[in-house]
């Protein structure tokens, strides 16, 4: 008799589900990458497993970008407006 093991299915992070996010903004040719930080927690709350605070997609967002996994501008700080950037784009990581 062989010993089964149980892997249990991946459960989505915020981490990637920004990714996925990000991913869909730098194909949307319509709003040339821009989007808001509300439409970026409403993403990440309905595409995570367990619930999300409301300030996690903030912070990990600014976290990828340090890590060099993303690259974003912002449009409108006060309007919470930003762009989707490919890497690269900004040379020190702030726009």
């Amino acid at each position: 008799m062989t010993e089964q093991t149980y892997t249990p299915p991946k459960v989505p992070t915020t981490k990637d589900a920004i990714l996925a996010f990000i991913k869909q903004r730098l194909a949307d040719t319509e709003n040339n990458g821009a989007f808001t930080a509300d439409q970026l927690r409403f993403y990440v709350n309905n595409n995570v497993t367990g619930g999300v605070s409301p300030s996690s997609a903030d912070r990990v967002l600014r976290m990828l970008r340090q890590q060099g996994l993303i690259d974003y501008c912002v449009l409108n700080r006060g309007k919470s407006l930003y762009r989707a950037l490919p890497l690269g784009t900004t040379t020190t990581g702030k726009a």
